[in-house]
């Protein structure tokens, strides 16, 4: 263990970009989840989290680099866990701020045409923010890779400059192209959409005009990208992690005061006005980095460097996208609403994975490429296992709730207003077959940041297009051959899913030798079979409290928001009494780090 025990280099605060998931996943860190992660400093004790047991025992620490050194790093360290923490309690907010937009958005317009049209219509424009503006994003991190050696040269303002400038002149040019093609692009991706010509003209006049008015969010997607990036190498964490909600709270904003259930335009304006609300935002934090920001045609040193990491990453972000416009095809030859109640079932996914994988990817990645670099397979292999036997722990039981009780929760969420039984049952179809693709996911996830430790894209890479080519067979087969409605599009993500990791695994064996993986399955067996006893609980709990509380009226959604509470609350009860019955390390690393045990003392 001596390997693991060595004081690491401290690392730049870098998040490297995620499967995101797309969606509308900005960087999630989150307070309470930080504890998921393996902290930044292996000396301590309490952070180690680890006990005896089948989970990830970390072992004995390491008593090396005492001294000043000791003491520096210690500071650094703590420095760099209180940023995690702050981007942690800001993430929960701009979460909850996007929820909220859900549900409104869910109220106006339901899952219907009006809905379709917006979301078709944000594939080209709004994700593009996602994908490109966001932290890790290519636009970040090419920022964050030519600035960081550079950011105490006085003529780093110079270099900044011209990078905002060419990324708002070229992605200007983009969004003029977008706009003029706009009809051209609605054809080929959703020319069969609706039953009736009407259905089809209303979606298609409404989605052309979406993307034009939201066409400038492809410009403001790359100088956001560009300010994360700034605002990272400066460790300044506030506005990033804040501006997110700043979106989302202005589309709640614009359409509390405009609710046109007849027209999505005032969802587009909505969209259009959070971006730049999230761009502004950027700016305190850019003013007290202390840039001197000055326009020279004079190409500045780094210029050159920043394209040439740029391009192939937006080549490879953009390809990696694919299925979700593969999806957006096959979902337009169902009814109306079908792309809506999967984008809603994904969202709902993601709430909670998007959070989990982030918080952890945030410092796990640096701690991989520390012992990659230092050529200590080993230790990727013990932070690998330790990482994902506690976020198996921590979503194995979020993956029974979505699954034992989708429908009172969807219903409790969206159905209001102009939101019918009829979407709610779209959505939990969805999410019966993509709930349990989270175990997965997070495996997958993490194993991409293990090749990424080693600086092979590549594998990853050939993966993803391979599953593309397979997403596309599949849907093809479930949707057009089976007629399984938005349930094909969701198993079919979930089995690409788990070709994904098992052909990374596979993968990654051969780079490195054998995984361990024998030492996950008992862990894993146990949180699987506590998660199956939790949810049987939950289920028939939620079956008998429910006829209990029965509000009519306005407090209908609250008093079944209560049941959910009560049925999921015991039910996630029996599931942690069940792994420390059984001795994993997870709950008590866990309890440790919210404080609920005492730190565990260091082992000689």
């Amino acid at each position: 263990m001596s390997d693991l025990d060595k004081k690491e280099k401290q690392p730049e605060l870098v998040v490297p970009s995620a499967v995101n998931l797309n969606a509308e996943e900005e960087a999630d860190e989150q307070a309470s989840l930080v504890l998921a992660v393996p902290n930044p400093n292996p000396e301590s004790g309490s952070d180690s989290g680890a006990g005896p047991g089948v989970g990830s025992g970390s072992g004995s620490e390491s008593e090396s680099g005492a001294g000043s050194d000791s003491d520096s790093g210690s500071k650094k360290k703590a420095s760099l866990g209180k940023s995690f923490s702050l981007v942690a309690v800001l993430t929960i907010f701009s979460k909850l701020a996007g929820l909220i937009r859900d549900i409104i958005i869910a109220g106006v317009y339901g899952a219907g045409v009006l809905a379709d049209a917006y979301n078709i219509a944000y594939l080209f424009t709004g994700n593009v923010l996602i994908l490109f503006g966001g932290l890790g994003g290519p636009f970040h991190s090419a920022t964050v890779a030519t600035l960081n050696p550079r950011k105490d040269d006085p003529k780093s303002g110079v270099f900044i400059t011209q990078v905002m400038v060419a990324t708002g002149l070229v992605l200007l040019i983009v969004a003029a192209l977008v706009c003029l093609v706009a009809p051209y692009l609605v054809q080929m991706l959703a020319g069969d959409y609706g039953s009736t010509a009407q259905i089809h003209d209303l979606f298609t006049s409404q989605t052309i005009y979406q993307i034009r008015v939201m066409s400038p969010l492809i410009v403001i997607a790359g100088l956001i990208g560009v300010t994360y990036g700034i605002l990272n190498v400066y460790n300044k964490l506030f506005w990033p992690s804040l501006s997110p909600s700043i979106a989302s709270l202005a589309i709640v904003i614009v359409l509390i005061c405009f609710p046109d259930p007849n027209s999505s335009v005032p969802l587009a304006v909505g969209t259009l006005i959070g971006a730049f609300g999230q761009l502004f935002a950027q700016l305190p934090g850019m003013f007290k980095c202390n840039l001197r920001f000055k326009f020279s045609m004079k190409p500045a040193e780094g210029l050159s460097e920043y394209m040439s990491i740029l391009w192939p990453a937006i080549i490879g972000t953009s390809i990696g996208q694919l299925t979700v416009y593969v999806d957006s095809f096959f979902c337009t030859k169902m009814e109306p609403g079908s792309w809506t109640a999967i984008s809603n079932a994904n969202r709902l996914i993601q709430l909670p994975l998007g959070v989990l994988i982030t918080a952890m990817l945030v410092p796990i990645l640096p701690r991989f490429s520390d012992l990659a670099t230092a050529d200590k397979p080993e230790g990727v292999k013990h932070e690998f296992r330790r990482a994902l036997n506690f976020l198996w722990f921590l979503s194995m039981p979020l993956t029974m709730v979505l699954c034992v009780i989708p429908n009172p929760l969807v219903t409790a969420l969206y159905q209001r207003v102009n939101w019918h039984a009829r979407d709610t049952e779209l959505v939990v179809t969805a999410l019966l077959y993509l709930a349990p693709s989270i175990v997965i996911y997070i495996g997958r996830d993490l194993i991409t940041r293990v090749f990424y430790a080693y600086k092979d894209s590549k594998s990853p890479y050939y993966v993803g297009m391979a599953a593309i080519v397979l997403k596309a067979l599949l849907d093809f087969y479930f949707v057009m051959q089976l007629h399984m409605g938005v349930g094909g599009i969701s198993l079919a993500t979930t089995l690409i899913t788990v070709f994904n990791f098992s052909c990374l695994a596979f993968l990654l064996r051969r780079k490195i030798g054998p995984l361990g993986v024998t030492k996950l399955f008992k862990p894993f067996i146990i949180m699987l079979a506590a998660s199956a006893l939790a949810g049987v609980c939950t289920h028939y709990i939620y079956n008998f409290v429910d006829p209990l509380i029965k509000l009519s009226g306005a407090l209908h959604v609250i008093g079944l928001l209560a049941v959910i509470a009560i049925a999921s609350g015991i039910g996630l009860l029996i599931y942690g009494l069940v792994c420390l019955l059984f001795k994993l390390d997870e709950p008590y690393m866990l309890l440790r780090r919210v404080k609920l045990l005492p730190p565990e003392s260091n082992k000689s």
